[in-house]
């Protein structure tokens, strides 16, 4: 591995509104480079929380002002990002109820926002009922990211968002864990998209092996390898300590209908992100939130090994790090995006490394 650019696609140090986090990334074939965030917020827990995107037209070497592609009256988090050819993406996200930020969120809310969380709070109370509930949506943006359409529900979600399949179809395996108070929560479904992302429909179960609970496993991420198989990774928590997490493997040969036993992998570090790369090969990413801090990545070959061989894109100052996503530029050329502190600032910013795989 050999970096070979670190950089900043976003860092606010002059507003209360600075702190951007869980990013996603995509590139178009004019080479343009799309990368969306939950941005302009307070803090980690914040009710401010947009789905922003920021444009690179040069490659990645500088990005434009954000553009709003989500603000409603919940915290809009964890986007992730698909591109679809001539100009059109597909955007996901998702929000926490307001029930859910006012019994389970509010002393972290006042800890990021202070006054101004307290002052939101107050007013979740009222906001109508279609909105009040929060929960999984995607939408389409176009024209290059100049125009974005209407929001549509999906019961799942996952942080990066679905994965474009060999044939055209678009698969996305995640977990209804916004699904509030509904017989499919905190479940992992597979749904399936033949039409462009038009309709999704559930398509498969992915179940949790005996002797673990739903609750320790989280943020799913999927990609088709050359062989046809579906590669699914997921957060897996097995300790008490919230910051010590791994990576658990699943495969499907049948298009995401059915998968294999979960595997765990051993690896210190997660959510994982997979970006297959021509040539077979994949490239896995995921932030370490122990010492020592930062975004790293393995190889991962064409039939779904992972590499024992770790190593280090950044290093990070603190836990409140990760979620990297990698896309290949059009020379071979790796670019991830990932969140962390810059050296001095209060709050965290969109960073990215440039790296190829020696």
């Amino acid at each position: 591995m050999k970096i070979l650019k670190s950089g900043i696609v976003a860092r606010v140090t002059d507003s209360f509104f600075s702190y951007h986090a869980w990013p996603s990334v995509c590139r178009d074939e004019k080479g343009n480079i799309y990368v969306v965030c939950s941005g302009l917020r307070m803090g980690h827990m914040c009710p401010f929380g947009k789905i922003v995107m920021y444009k690179s037209r040069d490659g990645g070497e500088t990005f434009g002002l954000p553009t709003v592609i989500s603000d409603h009256y919940l915290d809009d988090r964890d986007p992730g990002i698909l591109y679809l050819g001539e100009g059109k993406m597909l955007v996901t996200r998702a929000s926490h109820s307001a029930e859910t930020y006012i019994k389970e969120f509010a002393d972290w809310i006042y800890s990021d926002s202070g006054e101004a969380g307290k002052g939101m709070i107050k007013q979740f109370e009222k906001i109508p009922e279609e909105y009040a509930k929060g929960g999984c949506f995607y939408r389409f943006v176009y024209d290059y990211g100049e125009k974005a359409g209407e929001e549509k529900p999906i019961p799942i979600h996952c942080p990066h968002g679905p994965a474009m399949l060999i044939d055209g179809s678009i698969l996305y395996l995640g977990k209804a864990v916004f699904a509030y108070g509904t017989e499919i929560e905190d479940r992992f479904f597979a749904y399936k998209s033949d039409d462009k992302g038009e309709t999704f429909n559930r398509i498969g179960e992915l179940k949790i092996p005996e002797g673990y609970e739903l609750s320790q496993f989280h943020e799913a991420h999927c990609a088709q390898l050359p062989d046809g198989r579906i590669m699914g990774l997921l957060r897996t928590h097995l300790t008490e300590d919230d910051n010590y997490f791994t990576i658990t493997k699943t495969f499907s040969e049948d298009g995401g209908k059915t998968w294999s036993k979960p595997e765990l992998t051993g690896i210190c570090g997660s959510p994982p992100h997979l970006c297959v790369l021509t040539g077979g090969n994949a490239a896995l990413t995921y932030g370490r939130r122990i010492p020592p801090y930062g975004i790293y990545g393995r190889q991962v070959s064409g039939t779904g090994e992972i590499s024992e061989d770790e190593f280090k894109l950044a290093e990070c100052f603190d836990d409140d790090i990760g979620y990297p996503a990698t896309v290949q530029l059009a020379d071979g050329t790796l670019f991830t995006v990932y969140y962390a502190r810059c050296k001095g600032d209060d709050t965290a910013s969109l960073q990215y490394v440039k790296w190829n795989l020696e």
